[in-house]
């Protein structure tokens, strides 16, 4: 096997063997080339059989792009190689081992607009206000409890006061629901596993057996869960290689510890720590205005990306005057940027938050620029194809009342809510799931006709589910779409919304017929497995030449020649307020990090003086300290006339601690202050100065804070200081 494409340390990571191995992979280092001829190497030189090996990444794109890459390197049949994220290597095992955990292998998975829908109906059972316990919050609530592995009774233990209880109470009920409904939501994928293990320790001893070598990918960005996971099936073996970059942990807001993997060693005990710090992805100018602020970072593992590449160009940071302003000078450097040696797929927009790309699709629209959005409202999260997959679910799942309840009367059935309340109290009452009730339908005192119209749709999803072993995923879901005559419903109405929809839902239709062709398993079990674990990332095209716009959550792990970076404004990015921990600040500065690191040939920041936040009036921004962490050296500032925005610049005096956090000099003062002054606050810290009212000590600022918390205060009381300019 020839390894003489790779860099000295790319071949020491993969040749590497015996024992726990950390391989710190910065940003455009070649990880995946690693990951992938390690793959091979240890089938082609240490002899390891494919299917003895556990590769385990975050994204389904991620692992497709591995299998493929290994396969060109090897003749031997890759297919037998356990790679995927860790939610579909989880799915796979419980497919198998979960009836040893009381459920049937026909398991429903629920996405977050089920498991909302299943939280919201779990409120309302236990008589509480929506509005006070909201569905979402309350979802969110417990995903993150069970991110930290802790279960109905550990939040129940630990309450304090009513609100607490309640949250115990409808995570309790949420949970019987979903056993009850034969359903496990993503969270449940991990932590089932980890509970098999413990309940059966033969079945550990199975799997560390068969997967004698555990590589993992992005491994900053494990939760306890998924750490838990990999740990109990390397413990005994200690064969593991995990591939990270602490610089790019930026998931702590669900659950990631970023102590994964700086505590790698002493976890694991004796590692081999190998550093891949070569980039070959960006300019020289870029990695140096990337590691000068993710070093302020205390929290961090020391190394430095290095490139025989050009300097490039510098960065540029457009100052802007409100968030159509930005729109425009956005639009304006991409036309500008448009030539022989860029198009408009080399352009990439990001953002902190979801809400700030309305005004950019706005102006986009207006020049006629072709983009597309990830993240915005996914194929598979549209309405009319949810209503499909329910229905197929419901085939394969007759216990999912999730489902159930979505497609019992669509299309219109004449089965009114007092009619199906009558019949799912019933259902309860005998203590059998809804599709097997139904075959009591007579006992129940409603309509004929509602009686005869829930037999109808009985018969229907059994005559499909006597038929899930031997047909195949397209024939039963063209065949159901046939049987509930879902073309002429939408095409009768005779609109474009409704056109639209049907179109949806012929895409739905020729996925399934592509999933049936290019699978080994055409069942439709498996086809709405891979569809409940598909995320929108895996389904970008960057063939299509348009701007792509998306978050910088979304962007980790792509590049792009040309990356403009928008809203870099305290409070917006970094994200927060006066609340935020140091901890928060890091996760943010890494954030930075990351998105800045998409950039092969150019970066484009981009500040406003003021921004519409929530709907209401302008607010003035302070610009974001990343961009003042950046060396002027590096930087080309275009500021904008007639401005009193202040900001952060690299002239500004900084003193770096021995541990590297930043430190700013201010000096105080008693002098009078002028309008647009950036001043600092033992309480409220940073702001500027909107606003002065009367003079000398009893003069009244109006100063806004970092959050948009905008404070009065009379000059002799305020004790002030100001940055100190050199």
């Amino acid at each position: 096997m020839k390894l003489h494409d790779l860099n000295p340390a790319q071949r020491e990571a993969v040749e590497a063997m015996g024992g726990p191995i950390l391989i710190f992979a910065g940003a455009g280092s070649g990880k995946t080339r690693v990951l992938t001829y390690k793959i091979a190497y240890l089938i082609e030189e240490i002899g390891l059989p494919p299917e003895n090996i556990l590769a385990v990444t975050f994204t389904n794109k991620a692992a497709q792009e591995m299998k493929e890459r290994v396969s060109k390197i090897l003749t031997v049949d890759t297919q037998k190689m356990n790679v995927g994220t860790f939610h579909s290597i989880c799915a796979r095992m419980l497919r198998f081992e979960i009836p040893r955990l009381g459920y049937t292998r026909d398991f429903s998975i629920y996405d977050q607009a089920d498991s909302r829908a299943l939280v919201k109906e779990i409120i309302q059972g236990l008589n509480l206000d929506t509005k006070t316990f909201v569905p979402n919050a309350y979802q969110n609530h417990i995903s993150s409890k069970k991110n930290q592995m802790l279960s109905p009774e550990n939040v129940a233990e630990y309450a304090e006061g009513y609100i607490d209880e309640k949250l115990a109470q409808i995570y309790t009920e949420y949970q019987k629901a979903l056993k009850k409904n034969n359903a496990l939501d993503f969270d449940d994928l991990l932590l089932l596993p980890i509970q098999l293990f413990k309940d059966h320790p033969n079945r550990l001893a199975y799997y560390q057996s068969q997967y004698q070598y555990v590589l993992v990918d992005e491994y900053q960005d494990t939760n306890r869960p998924q750490f838990e996971l990999v740990h109990s099936i390397s413990e005994k073996h200690r064969d593991i290689c995990v591939v990270g970059d602490d610089d790019q942990s930026i998931y702590g807001w669900r659950g990631a510890d970023i102590k994964n993997i700086l505590e790698f060693s002493d976890i694991f005990g004796e590692s081999k720590i190998i550093k891949l710090e070569q980039n070959y992805r960006s300019t020289k100018t870029i990695l140096k205005a990337a590691h000068a602020v993710v070093s302020l970072n205390e929290n961090r593992s020391e190394k430095e990306l290095w490139t025989e590449n050009k300097d490039g160009d510098k960065i540029r940071v457009q100052d802007c005057y409100d968030e159509r302003d930005e729109a425009k000078k956005i639009v304006s450097w991409i036309n500008n940027e448009i030539n022989e040696e860029f198009k408009f797929l080399d352009h990439v927009i990001l953002y902190r938050t979801n809400a700030q790309s309305r005004s950019i699709e706005d102006e986009l629209r207006r020049k006629a620029i072709p983009y597309q959005i990830i993240g915005g409202v996914k194929f598979y999260d549209r309405k009319e194809v949810k209503d499909v997959l329910a229905y197929l679910r419901l085939i394969v799942n007759p216990y999912d009342t999730v489902s159930f309840d979505r497609v019992v009367n669509f299309p219109p059935r004449g089965i009114g809510k007092t009619s199906l309340d009558k019949f799912k109290n019933f259902a309860q009452l005998i203590d059998l799931n809804l599709i097997t009730a139904l075959e009591r339908i007579n006992e129940i005192n409603i309509g004929t006709k509602q009686k005869a119209s829930l037999s109808q749709f009985r018969d229907m999803i059994n005559s499909f589910t006597e038929k899930i072993d031997t047909d195949t995923a397209k024939d039963i879901a063209i065949n159901l779409v046939n049987a509930i005559e879902l073309n002429e419903h939408y095409l009768n109405q005779n609109n474009i919304e409704s056109r639209e929809r049907w179109s949806n839902v012929d895409e739905l239709l020729n996925s399934i017929s592509e999933f049936t062709e290019n699978s080994e398993e055409r069942g439709l079990r498996m086809f709405l497995e891979e569809v409940s674990l598909l995320t929108d990332i895996d389904r970008h095209n960057k063939s299509d030449d348009s701007v792509t716009l998306m978050t910088i959550h979304s962007a980790k792990g792509l590049e792009y020649p040309v990356v403009h970076i928008s809203g870099l404004e305290e409070g917006l990015f970094p994200l927060g307020s006066l609340s935020n921990t140091d901890m928060d600040l890091e996760e943010e500065r890494r954030l930075f990090y990351v998105a800045i690191t998409r950039a092969k040939q150019k970066a484009f920041l981009y500040n406003a003086s003021m921004r519409r936040r929530f709907g209401g009036e302008p607010i003035q921004s302070i610009t974001s300290q990343f961009i003042g962490e950046l060396p002027v050296s590096l930087v080309d500032h275009i500021q904008i006339k007639h401005t009193s925005q202040p900001y952060y610049t690299s002239t500004q005096k900084y003193i770096h601690s021995k541990s590297s956090s930043l430190k700013r000099t201010f000096k105080s003062t008693e002098s009078m202050y002028s309008v647009g002054s950036l001043v600092k606050h033992s309480i409220f810290g940073k702001g500027k100065l909107l606003r002065i009212d009367g003079v000398g000590e009893n003069a009244k600022l109006t100063i806004i804070f970092s959050g948009n918390v905008k404070k009065t205060l009379i000059q002799k009381y305020a004790n002030l200081t100001i940055l100190e300019s050199a």
